[in-house]
């Protein structure tokens, strides 16, 4: 993480928390979200040769259409201002970090066969809980490799209940005797 992105994020996190940090979050994301499926609006808003009064323009049109609120729309004019909105998803990183860290959350990536429905990913999400002590945020990705079961990394700690790991294990054991 760069420092000019940790001073933005922390900076903004200052001003949002506690009241408004998660929707600032969900926000950020949503802009993100625009600019990754409108180049064309990123490359308009990160061009410095175009003047700062047609971005803003071009910012508070997307502003409008995604209600952002005051304080989000004040931040991605200044990231505009000082040509600095090509390291937003930096920042926005960054603090994801710092307001999970603050809220007491942690990540976990979860790799399974198959995909998963909502259902699913919610018992996981309680098994996790439970395990950890702490409120768990899920990534969840595929790997057909599994065969079945699942892994989830939280922090440094992995739980592996996959099908190709029981049989790895089967397979060691067999071979040892």
């Amino acid at each position: 993480m760069s420092v000019a992105a940790s001073r933005y994020a922390k900076a903004l996190l200052d001003v949002l928390y506690p009241s408004r940090a998660e929707m600032g979050r969900d926000q950020l994301r949503s802009f993100l979200s625009v600019l990754a499926s409108q180049e064309g609006a990123r490359l308009v808003l990160e061009n410095p040769t175009l003047s700062t009064e047609s971005r803003k323009d071009l910012l508070n049109k997307i502003g409008n259409v995604l209600e952002l609120d005051a304080p989000i729309r004040n931040f991605l004019a200044l990231l505009i201002d000082r040509n600095r909105l090509d390291v937003l998803e930096e920042i926005v990183a960054t603090y994801e970090s710092l307001l999970d860290e603050k809220l007491g959350v942690v990540k976990a990536r979860v790799t399974t066969a198959l995909e998963l429905d909502s259902k699913q990913r919610d018992e996981i999400a309680a098994r996790l809980n439970a395990l950890t002590g702490r409120k768990v945020r899920m990534e969840t990705f595929v790997d057909p490799s599994l065969i079945g079961g699942l892994v989830a990394q939280v922090g440094s700690t992995i739980y592996d209940g996959s099908i190709r790991q029981q049989l790895q294990t089967f397979k060691n054991t067999l071979t040892q005797d």
